[in-house]
């Protein structure tokens, strides 16, 4: 929502290249995200298969 708020105030002020890198930094975190989300279910399923062996 910061950022929003932060990308609107750059575009009211015509900053588009700061308006530009913002989005870029807001993708670039939403895909670390992602990796990290995907790397979890992983871990997870791994443990979860382990245990299931065992059993």
């Amino acid at each position: 929502m910061e950022e929003l708020l932060e990308l609107k105030e750059l575009l009211i002020h015509k900053d588009f290249e700061d308006a530009y890198a913002l989005v870029e930094d807001v993708e670039d975190l939403e895909e670390m995200g992602k990796r990290g989300f995907a790397r979890n279910i992983r871990s997870y399923a791994k443990v979860l298969l382990l245990h299931l062996i065992k059993q």
